[in-house]
């Protein structure tokens, strides 16, 4: 189930440093879970990551906590409630003739969850930051997205003209995304990554064309934010 929390203000993320406290059970069993995970999928990496606690909607403070990423990519064999906070890049420019145009990749199947299917991206985890900062203002959480846009894509977001637009909760898949429209002045070709395997710029309605034929070829949260972009508002 995917759910949308609009976001009408600017952004902060106040993260707490407290971990999870775990019994030995709950660890041991997470441990064989990341092993398996691993087994499957040698490019697994555990590392820290950011994990979404809550959000003040008058505010625009995301609350959250850091944590270890194995703690989350085990949730189908032991379910922690760590809820991945992320990011995702809604990349908007004209084509030739003036038409807004929306890139979309596909993933690859190598990628932890939904592989194959189509999304808005770049995408990816919010860093955790070091350890003499807990808080990341608007202008941050832009850092990690041009750092996924560049790594993931070759694209480079640092003059684009950016605008928070929702956090996007996937509760099948346990993630959060700060949702940011990114406006370019030009449409760069993406580059070839281990991520994603094909990309296309496409329109508004042609998007939603497609996913009314095949919903089954994206992932529930790109429906969602295209739903989100055809409705009115004052994007266009």
């Amino acid at each position: 189930m995917v759910q949308i929390e609009p976001i009408m203000t600017q952004i902060t993320i106040e993260i707490d440093r407290d971990r999870l406290q775990l019994t030995d059970a709950q660890q041991y069993c997470i441990d064989e879970a990341w092993r398996t995970l691993c087994d499957r999928n040698p490019r697994y990496f555990n590392g820290g990551m950011l994990a979404f606690n809550g959000f003040d909607s008058s505010t625009g403070v995301i609350s959250a906590a850091v944590e270890q990423y194995k703690h989350h990519a085990v949730r189908d064999s032991i379910d922690l409630g760590i809820e991945l906070l992320a990011v995702t890049g809604v990349l908007v420019a004209q084509d030739g003739d003036g038409r807004l145009k929306y890139l979309i990749g596909r993933r690859s199947p190598s990628t932890h969850r939904y592989g194959n299917l189509w999304e808005f991206g770049p995408c990816g985890g919010v860093d955790v930051p070091t350890h003499d900062t807990d808080s990341l203002d608007f202008n941050a959480i832009l850092g990690d997205l041009n750092r996924e846009a560049m790594e993931e894509a070759g694209i480079d977001l640092s003059h684009a003209r950016s605008t928070p637009m929702a956090l996007v909760h996937d509760e099948a898949v346990g993630s959060v995304d700060i949702v940011i429209r990114a406006e370019l002045p030009t449409m760069p070709q993406m580059k070839s990554s281990w991520e994603y395997v094909d990309h296309a710029w496409i329109s508004l309605v042609e998007l939603i064309q497609r996913i009314e034929s095949s919903p089954e070829e994206f992932i529930p949260t790109a429906i969602a934010i295209a739903r989100m972009l055809d409705a009115p508002r004052d994007y266009d």
